[in-house]
């Protein structure tokens, strides 16, 4: 086991960083304007020996209390190295309508490959599958507990950009996010419903090998619309 520790940045809304000039925090790694909630929850962050960043998905996109934090964590610390190998991994919650479920992931891990984390597996939620990731969560929350007495550093940038090329979803295309969508929510959908379902996968597949990517989204659309339709009664 590891002791843990809820922070809830909502309850911390960082003030946004102004890229000023002389970049003086580069070297003394403290914002030259006072932010009370930065300097606590950057400093959480530093103490901590392994990370669980969930963030909520909207429009596609993390929120901005979170992008506000992760530009001013790479304008203060990015280069001075203090998160380097730190465990980690991202869940995005694309709790309404699913999308944005791994592209919503990217700004996470983008944050983990700028500041050399060494992420694990990055964990798409929906409400479609909330039990499913939850139990991923878990394992990989277990993982890290096994990760946090050493760290291990990435050996060379380059290293870390093929770290972060290899883990699933954060390469996916928007077409890629609406199949997998697709697929969880008619895996949701009641057997007994699963006749209501519009749409067919299969043909959804078809459609794109045969080169007709818009038919095939529309199909995919089809499906997904149908199953949160039922999933919603």
């Amino acid at each position: 086991g590891a002791a843990t520790e809820l922070v809830q940045m909502s309850d911390y809304v960082v003030n946004a960083c102004r890229d000023c000039l002389p970049w003086v925090c580069l070297k003394n790694l403290k914002c030259t304007y006072e932010d009370e909630n930065f300097e606590y929850l950057s400093q959480k962050l530093l103490d901590c020996g392994g990370l669980v960043l969930g963030s909520p998905v909207y429009w596609w996109d993390t929120s901005a209390m979170v992008r506000y934090f992760f530009l001013k964590m790479f304008r203060i610390f990015a280069m001075s190295g203090k998160l380097r190998g730190l465990p980690a991994f991202g869940i995005a919650i694309a709790g309404g309508t699913g999308n944005g479920m791994t592209i919503g992931l990217r700004p996470l891990y983008h944050f983990f490959q700028i500041m050399h984390i060494r992420a694990l597996d990055p964990v798409p939620a929906t409400r479609f599958d909330l039990n499913h990731a939850i139990d991923r969560a878990r394992e990989q929350g277990q993982q890290i507990a096994g990760m946090v007495q050493e760290r291990v550093p990435f050996s060379s940038w380059e290293e870390c950009l093929l770290w972060y090329d290899n883990l699933p979803y954060i390469g996916d295309s928007r077409a890629d996010e609406r199949r997998l969508l697709a697929a969880i929510t008619a895996e949701a959908v009641p057997e007994e419903r699963k006749q209501d379902i519009e749409g067919n996968l299969a043909r959804a597949d078809i459609l794109a090998a045969s080169g007709r990517s818009v038919d095939s989204m529309k199909e995919i659309t089809k499906i997904v619309n149908s199953c949160s339709k039922i999933l919603s009664e």
